[in-house]
């Protein structure tokens, strides 16, 4: 299943990034912190990380996702997966890089998720755009805008994105509204790197 015609017609909306834009085929599952911890990685913002699913090391976290955009690229054949969390449009030599590294991988069946971004600025989206020009690839998922913080458990051997939950509940709506100022984002923001 691919979204991306479904993507489009969002996106050509004068209202998109007002509200809330989820397309996915199923809500997404609730993870613990407290089943994944020992056996996950955390992807800061502004960092790009290489991944293939271990016993030891099944899970990819992301928490406090606000502003900034959580791209998942799977390959299912492979279980190799990108996961790239900026604030920035990523560069070209970035996408170039990025594009060498999946011709190289040979016959591939890729899976792109996008996560976050909760403003109207949809600048971030330009980097999500070039990927599905530049290789094949199905949407899966795209959970953008709002006023809701996200926190991401993403799934090496599936290729699956979850909702993490750091306190081991369910959150009340209210918890996970963004306290984070614009203004506190901002100082946040760092060169993209892999790491």
């Amino acid at each position: 299943m691919d979204f991306w015609s479904i993507y489009e017609k969002e996106r050509a909306k004068p209202e998109f990034g007002s509200g809330k834009t989820y397309i996915r085929s199923r809500d997404r599952i609730h993870l613990s912190l407290s089943t994944v911890e020992q056996y996950c990685v955390e992807l800061d913002m502004d960092r790009g990380i290489l991944k293939e699913f271990q016993e030891n090391a099944r899970y990819v976290i992301a928490t406090d996702i606000t502003h900034d955009l959580l791209l998942s690229v799977y390959d299912v054949n492979t279980t190799r997966t990108f996961l790239l969390r900026f604030s920035l449009p990523l560069s070209v030599n970035v996408m170039k890089w990025l594009g060498e590294r999946i011709d190289r991988m040979g016959n591939t069946n890729l899976e792109v998720r996008a996560i976050g971004m909760q403003d109207r600025d949809t600048e971030l989206l330009n980097t999500l755009e070039r990927m599905h020009a530049t290789f094949k690839s199905s949407l899966m998922e795209l959970d953008l805008f709002g006023n809701e913080v996200r926190h991401i458990a993403f799934d090496l051997k599936l290729g699956m994105s979850f909702n993490l939950l750091l306190l081991d509940r369910i959150y009340t709506p209210s918890e996970l509204v963004n306290q984070t100022s614009k203004e506190e984002f901002e100082r946040r923001k760092s060169e993209f790197k892999f790491i």
